[in-house]
């Protein structure tokens, strides 16, 4: 049982074994008569001294294990060897300097690997081999860089943020094995061709619609296959329908939904003729109209979007997004308020109801929701009743409006996933808009081409979106058109940039381990050294 358990000991003799609470302490000596110099490789036999090395081992049963060994110096008895004296070795339990066996060191080096620095140390202490994080991350830091001859035949390059939003790098993944082969600092097509062209091989480039990317490939491997990602495509065609969608919002509205919107911002002329103020409008929308105007001021003056944000101290994509609004009401609703807006939905016929009944205090219709299950703040029930309350009327019976975003889900969606009222939402829409009933033909064909692999069907799908005369398709055309071989090949071959996606996500993983304050070296050793 011992040598089973203690297979690395059994080339010295155990002279003594002390259990403790928290630990286990073997006392050994080496019985070797000679050794090999680590310099020259003399044998010798000549002993020069000893001492004693104190080495921590795997725990066992909870408990720290701890090897007193006595080791023996050798002098060396070669006259040309720059080494006087040397200290004898054992296979599988000393290391030349270290205080630990090879065995923990393997196993604290995987759980540094995994985990980082903290969170590795706080595993290590439960497991009873105790090591700090500067520790750990020395030990990964010391590991063999891995430094790829040549690319692999079939690659696929990705971006992930270090810092999302300013910094960000590129990995490089083997398409065929899904491993990882390298990483680079930053995502620029100069680091890349440098690393391509000291790596030469690659036949086969999967990649997103990335320009950097694209201008790399061609200079470094122009004889290369680009493949752009099918998932990409798909993405890039759902947000031009979102773009279509939005552009004609108007035509979402049912006619029972043109009505109650009537009611709800009409100004009642009664009230008006009598002297009362028309309904208050809403500081979301004020707000919005402010920054439209704001934007549209700077942005018509020749300023870019960057330096607009900058001075308004808004973001650059809000800031993109007002600037191709023409009006105010145009400007789509993305972001985390719609979000917040959709927790309410399900909870807004009771709070119409309990209305219309006569209870109108936010606070107590709030706990009234919450009780039912609604998880959102005060606040949002308040901002609901808000425009309710200025109107003047009975709050409406809320009906299923179509938004922009689920407009564009039913024309993107698959019709398996379709329910009946959904496909009847979605026929309505096509029958009151032609032009998304263009759009939802044209992604019907682009699905059908992606799911059948018919890449050859891509030119005259460019022509036929290029005919619907819509801003966001004929844009999304042209992108094609530019990347054309790319994304037929990306149409018609089996590659694809799953295996680099999931790398890229696995990626974000260690960097939160990290908790970002890691350094470029460790977190590429961490990447390609790690399971």
């Amino acid at each position: 049982m011992f040598s089973t358990v203690f297979g690395h000991l059994a080339s010295v003799v155990v002279e003594e074994v002390v259990v403790e609470d928290a630990a286990l302490a073997f006392a050994a000596r080496t019985v070797t008569r000679e050794a090999a110099c680590p310099a020259c490789g003399t044998v010798s036999a000549r002993v020069h001294g000893g001492y004693r090395r104190r080495l921590a081992d795997l725990a066992v049963a909870g408990r720290r294990v701890v090897v007193d060994l006595a080791v023996r110096r050798f002098r060396c008895q070669a006259a040309e060897c720059e080494r006087r004296t040397f200290v004898e070795q054992v296979e599988g339990l000393t290391e030349p300097f270290a205080r630990r066996t090879p065995s923990l060191r393997r196993t604290l080096e995987r759980i540094a690997l995994a985990l980082a620095g903290r969170p590795a140390a706080r595993l290590a202490r439960h497991l009873s081999i105790p090591a700090s994080a500067n520790s750990l991350l020395r030990l990964v830091r010391r590991l063999p860089d891995t430094q790829p001859q040549t690319a692999p035949q079939a690659m696929g390059v990705d971006d992930f943020a270090f810092k999302k939003g300013h910094v960000y790098g590129t990995v490089i993944v083997n398409v065929e094995t899904g491993e990882p082969v390298d990483v680079l600092p930053d995502r620029t097509a100069d680091t890349l061709i440098a690393w391509l062209r000291d790596h030469p091989g690659a036949d086969v480039v999967c990649r997103d619609r990335a320009s950097a990317y694209a201008e790399a490939v061609r200079t470094a491997c122009p004889d290369a296959t680009q493949v752009a990602d099918r998932f990409h495509l798909w993405m890039n065609v759902c947000e031009a329908v979102e773009k279509c969608v939005a552009e004609h919002r108007k035509c979402l509205a049912e006619p029972a939904d043109e009505t109650t919107a009537d009611a709800l911002t009409e100004p009642d002329t009664d009230a008006t003729a009598q002297g009362m103020s028309a309904p208050v409008e809403g500081l979301r929308a004020i707000q919005r109209r402010e920054r439209h105007a704001a934007v549209h001021d700077l942005y018509g003056r020749g300023i870019p979007i960057q330096v607009i944000a900058q001075t308004l101290r808004l973001d650059r994509k809000t800031v993109r997004r007002y600037a191709h609004a023409a009006d105010p009401e145009d400007v789509p609703s993305l972001g985390t308020g719609s979000r917040r807006y959709g927790v309410i939905h399900p909870y807004l016929p009771h709070l119409h109801r309990r209305w219309n009944e006569g209870c109108t205090d936010g606070a107590r219709l709030y706990e009234e929701i919450t009780a039912l299950g609604y998880r959102g703040s005060k606040r949002t029930v308040r901002r609901h009743l808000q425009d309710i309350r200025a109107s003047g009327k009975p709050a409406p019976a809320r009906q299923d409006k179509l938004t922009v975003r689920k407009a564009t889900w039913l024309l993107t969606a698959h019709p398996d996933k379709i329910n009946e009222g959904n496909a009847l939402k979605r026929k309505q829409l096509l029958a009151r808009c032609p032009k998304l009933d263009a759009v939802a033909k044209c992604v019907r064909a682009f699905a059908r081409m992606m799911t059948e692999r018919r890449g050859s069907e891509l030119d005259d799908w460019i022509t036929r979106a290029e005919s619907t005369g819509l801003k966001p398709l004929c844009s999304l055309a042209r992108g094609l058109r530019q990347d054309f071989d790319a994304v037929a090949a990306g149409l018609t071959l089996e590659w694809s940039s799953g295996k680099v996606e999931g790398n890229v996500n696995r990626v974000k993983r260690i960097k939160r381990d990290g908790y970002g304050r890691a350094g470029f070296d460790l977190l590429r050793r961490q990447i390609l050294l790690g399971d």
